[in-house]
């Protein structure tokens, strides 16, 4: 029985992760979770992106300094410590991060409540005033990013230029969107999307915050923020002309919160049976049967899907999560060690990812501080700044949070990455970490007082120097990544700036691709005629078009039978992404419900296992839970009526005692009188056997005779 359970599992299990991986081959996150030529495709877009990030830096650098070069003087921080000085121009005092407050315990114990309004846009600033007021603690307000570290945001972040795209079903691609989009797009098309990270409910993992399965959230980032508000407003009066929006009589201007775009999620690659032959032939038809009407003629066109996206008008920047870090982090005796840190991995980085001439950090501090010896004058803590701001927007890099790197800028801009949130160093940490060590009652270097001092002995100033917080649980975490971070990227830069994703999966998306090219070449000969005179015609069954030569056939092919050439191209993926498949040990598969009784019902189990993917019974292991537990309510029950029965016998000796101890006390009353005691006699009345005297005779009175 037990072999036939475990066949029966194994083939459940491989018909279980078959069906998933057959249902979605065509969606565009499984297919990057999969296909090595798809994930080459997206390393080569993030180095593209880099370069063009790089350049935007650049930019902002060299109009900061003109800024300051025609007399602008850049505004310093309010909370910015005052031993950095003014800052050498704008895009330094938007880098600086040691400006983060913490929240007081009374401020985080208040509780505010975000006052949605249809409208977000316009409308006068007391109103806007109040609902900022509203939306953060007071403590939480100084650390927004209105406030600080400007110079971290992305630059269409910064620009405005971007806007987000929920509820994306996972068929949908982002080429689809970007089509959508274009139909109201006047001044510009969008020049690049990023999806997010698609919520899978595989086994162990949260609820999604409130994500639908295998949907994800999309970005589109324009040329300038007038590109972007020009197609607002070409879908906002599309929207309303729809009735799906009423227009406010009060605030015509303002652009609601959410609108619906309308997207033709048509199927991408069309696998559809009508190429009988490979070239253009009809299928045959199917088999009829008396009595019923014949069967209708093969569709030759691809059935039309169509989904409603939301689109937030809602700006980017004012979301962007800032979250401080501890005092031991933030130490000014880390700064030194952390600059050389974040410029060596940016170096490599830089040389790794092809960042171009003139646009590495390098170049840029440089371009900062140009003066001779300027570079070696400025303090450790604004070039650490600006390293990590190069870091998050070049490399999607987060240096204090684990040291790791986000695949695309969509991870980041959702937020479901490290990177995703800019992180400032507490103020005055030093003085924070001073006041800790005295009121612990050590010492300067970190040693305990002397007894002698604390008893009686004169006692020592305020140390000058900071405690040694190098055994702090988050300072040991922080330095293990690091370390980790620079062997990754020396490992990164030993094998070569050629290297995109790595040495297998760069050499597969390689033949991928030259497959492609070869089943997109040979497709386009299959599908066409040549007659005697030189003409093509195209050999689709229902098409039958004649064209001048072999030239225009092939761009008839191209344009309007596109779909089916899409789907002979995907075919080449097929095959490896199968076998990374059946390879994969920890598939993002969601766990199968077991039937385990009436007692437990159905329970979910992961599906694990390359070979032979199987599901672990949990029916075994809830009995032995089960019969624990009621082993463990039995001795709690045990203990319970012990102690009861303990209770009971104890109260009944207290009460024997007690009664023993009042007639003790009545046998010693009776024995002595106390004069003075006043005792109640009851008199008896009883009127039984009692003797009456017969009343007395009357006298007769004598008549008188007259």
């Amino acid at each position: 029985a037990t072999q036939a359970y475990t066949i029966y599992n194994h083939k459940y299990c491989l018909n279980y992760i078959r069906t998933f991986f057959n249902s979605h081959l065509d969606d565009p996150w499984f297919r990057h979770h999969l296909s090595p030529l798809v994930k080459y495709r997206q390393a080569t877009a993030e180095r593209t992106r880099s370069n063009v990030e790089a350049n935007e830096i650049k930019k902002e650098i060299l109009y900061s300094l003109e800024e300051s070069n025609l007399g602008v003087i850049p505004k310093k921080d309010p909370d910015c410590p005052e031993y950095l000085g003014s800052p050498k121009c704008s895009f330094v005092s938007g880098c600086r991060l040691g400006v983060g407050t913490k929240p007081s315990n009374l401020l985080l114990m208040r509780h505010y409540h975000r006052q949605y309004d249809d409208y977000n846009e316009g409308g006068k600033e007391e109103e806007q005033q109040q609902q900022q007021s509203m939306m953060a603690l007071q403590g939480e307000d100084r650390n927004r990013i209105e406030r600080h570290a400007k110079s971290h945001l992305h630059s269409f972040i910064k620009s405005d230029a971007c806007v987000k795209i929920m509820d994306v079903p996972s068929h949908c691609t982002n080429e689809q969107i970007m089509n959508a989009l274009m139909e109201y797009c006047t001044v510009k098309p969008p020049s690049g999307v990023w999806s997010g990270e698609v919520y899978v409910p595989t086994a162990g993992r949260d609820g999604g915050n409130g994500m639908d399965p295998y949907h994800r959230t999309v970005f589109v980032v324009f040329s300038s923020r007038e590109a972007k508000e020009s197609m607002l407003d070409n879908l906002n009066r599309s929207n309303e002309d729809s009735n799906r929006h009423s227009r406010d009589r009060h605030h015509k201007d303002r652009l609601p919160r959410v609108l619906d775009l309308v997207v033709d999620c048509t199927d991408v690659y069309g696998r559809r049976e009508m190429d009988a032959d490979g070239k253009g032939g009809a299928p045959p038809p199917p088999p009829s049967v008396a009595g019923e009407p014949k069967a209708k003629q093969v569709e030759t066109k691809l059935p039309t899907k169509q989904c409603t996206v939301f689109l937030s008008t809602a700006t980017l920047s004012s979301s962007q999560p800032v979250s401080v870090l501890s005092a031991a982090v933030s130490s000014r005796e880390r700064i030194s060690r952390d600059k050389e840190a974040a410029t060596t991995i940016a170096t490599i980085l830089d040389r790794v990812r092809e960042i171009s001439l003139g646009n590495r950090l390098v170049d840029l501090l440089k371009l900062l501080f140009p003066g001779e010896g300027e570079l070696a004058s400025v303090d450790d803590e604004d070039i650490l700044d600006v390293s990590v701001a190069y870091l998050r927007r070049v490399h999607l890099f987060s240096f204090y949070n684990g040291c790791c790197i986000a695949e695309n800028v969509g991870n980041v801009l959702t937020h479901s990455h490290p990177v995703g949130t800019i992180h400032l160093r507490l103020r005055n940490a030093d003085d924070i970490l001073r006041k800790a060590a005295e009121e612990r009652g050590i010492g300067v270097g970190g040693g305990a007082m002397d007894e002698g001092e604390e008893e009686g002995g004169e006692v020592e100033t305020a140390p000058t120097t900071v405690p040694n917080v190098e055994n702090d649980m988050l300072v040991m975490r922080l330095n293990s990544s690091i370390a980790k971070a620079l062997d990754h990227v020396k490992m990164l830069e030993e094998r070569g700036p050629a290297v995109l994703v790595d040495e297998e999966t760069d050499a597969a998306a390689k033949a991928i691709e030259e497959n492609e090219q070869n089943a997109k070449m040979n497709w386009i000969e299959n599908h066409g005629l040549v007659d005697e005179d030189g003409r093509a015609r195209c050999s689709f069954h229902f098409c039958r078009k004649l064209f001048k030569d072999r030239a225009f056939l092939h761009k008839h092919l191209q344009k309007k039978h596109a779909d089916h050439l899409r789907a002979e191209c995907a075919k080449c993926h097929d095959h490896p992404m199968m076998i990374a498949w059946d390879g994969d040990e920890k598939r993002p598969v969601p766990p199968i419900q077991i039937d385990c009784g009436s007692k437990f019902g159905l329970v979910p189990s992961a599906v694990i296992g390359s070979a032979e993917p199987t599901a672990h019974d949990p029916e075994p292991e809830l009995w032995k839970e089960e019969e624990a537990r009621m082993m463990e309510e039995e001795r709690r029950r045990q203990e319970r009526q012990e102690a009861a029965e303990a209770a009971a016998r104890a109260e009944e000796l207290e009460h024997q005692r007690r009664q023993e101890e009042m007639n003790a006390g009545e046998k010693r009353k009776g024995n002595f009188v106390d004069v003075d005691d006043m005792v109640e006699e009851k008199v008896e009345l009883s009127f039984e056997n009692v003797e009456v005297a017969p009343p007395p005779k009357k006298k007769k009175k004598k008549k008188s005779l007259l």
